[in-house]
Parts: C-alpha cells; sequence; structure tokens
C-alpha cells in the first residue's frame, strides 16, 4: 500500500511540504483577513463544545466578542442545544482540523503539508488561539493573508488531492495507508469556503 507522497507523485500532485505559489496572482479572496481569523475563533467554540464544554457558555464568550452574527444556523443549534447529540459532537471535534487550514491562510502557522496527520491541537489552543472567555482583539488586529498564489496552490492541492482519494474510493483502490481522510476533507471545507464565500453551512466539498 502507497503513502500520502507516494499517491501524490503519482497522480502529479505537488507533494512536497510547501507548494510553490502560483505566480501573478491577483486575484481577491471573498474573505478577508479579520473574516477569516473571526470564523477561526467560532471553531474553535464549536470544537469545545464537542469536547464537552458548555454550549451556553460558548455562546457567551461569542457574543460578548461580537462574533454572534458569524455563527452559522447549525452552529447556532449545537450551542444552543441543553445536550448535542453524538453526530454532531463528532462533526465538532474535527473542526480544528479547518481552522487549522485557515490559520495557515493567515499566516498563524509555517505549512500545511500532506493531510498525513491531525493538526498540533495543544498548539492550537495554548498558543495561537484566544483561550475561552478571553479577549480576541489582538488575534483579529495581527491577520494577515498570504499572498493570492500562495493560498490558491494549497487549495488546488488539495482540490485535487481530494478528487484523486474519491476516484481511488469509487473504483474500490485501497487508499494510501497514511491518510487522515477527514484532516483533507476539513481541508478543502474551509477553502471551499474561502473560495465561494457561501454561508458556512452552505460550503459542498465537490470534485
Amino acid at each position: 500500500m502507497t503513502t500520502t507522497k507516494q499517491f501524490a507523485i503519482a497522480h502529479k500532485v505537488w507533494s512536497e511540504e510547501v507548494v510553490p505559489a502560483i505566480p501573478d496572482c491577483e486575484e481577491a479572496l471573498p474573505e478577508t483577513a479579520v473574516e477569516i481569523a473571526r470564523r477561526i475563533l467560532i471553531l474553535h467554540g464549536v470544537a469545545a463544545v464537542g469536547y464537552g464544554v458548555d454550549g451556553g457558555e460558548v455562546f457567551e464568550w461569542l457574543d460578548s466578542q461580537g462574533l454572534t452574527g458569524d455563527i452559522s444556523p447549525w452552529e447556532l443549534a449545537l450551542l444552543k442545544a441543553d445536550e448535542p447529540s453524538e453526530r454532531n459532537c463528532s462533526i465538532a471535534v474535527w473542526r480544528p482540523e479547518a481552522a487549522w487550514a485557515l490559520l495557515w491562510t493567515i499566516g498563524k502557522i509555517t505549512t500545511l503539508g500532506l493531510p498525513t496527520k491531525t493538526c498540533d491541537t495543544a498548539k492550537l489552543v495554548d498558543e495561537l488561539i484566544p483561550p475561552l472567555g478571553g479577549s480576541i482583539d489582538a488575534f483579529v488586529q495581527s491577520a494577515q493573508l498570504r499572498p493570492a498564489g500562495e493560498i490558491l496552490a494549497e487549495h488546488d492541492r488539495h482540490y485535487n488531492l481530494h478528487c484523486y482519494v474519491r476516484q481511488a474510493v469509487k473504483g474500490r483502490s485501497p487508499l494510501p495507508r497514511d491518510l487522515q481522510y477527514p484532516v483533507l476533507w476539513q481541508r478543502c471545507y474551509a477553502f471551499e469556503w474561502i473560495y465561494d464565500a457561501d454561508h458556512w453551512d452552505d460550503v459542498t466539498v465537490d470534485t
């Protein structure tokens, strides 16, 4: 069984840690650095609920920081639920992977690489994102978008890899042994949100 890197190379998908930026790309992203930073914070709160933190407390924090209007209907239902369902919690606990991709787009982490491992949740919680209950101002104000060519190149890498993974599934071919498919899917979801400017709940990860 191949590795994800071997699989990527075989399908002519960039396999190294850093994808070369697409030259002369001046495409303006629908989402700004501030909007991406705000979305990351909401995903952080959603994930916390998935791991057992009281949704009401998370909502109060997001509300106190002026983020209520950015919360999607699905997320609001999760935060307001007396007892979130097991299914919804299982969705919520994977949201840090989407947040990790978004953190990369605003320069908070150095590289994404191939989706062969889950994100560094300890770093995410302890170093990168303000604590639940804390002020978000410094985090939001420091967010700066990477160059458009870098973001588009990483988006294309993940989109193409997902296409070939889905083809392998349909053809009943074995997937790479070290591929973390939920990580790939969450990253693709995050990139699709950036480029399509859909409401978060309306994003589709099509290939």
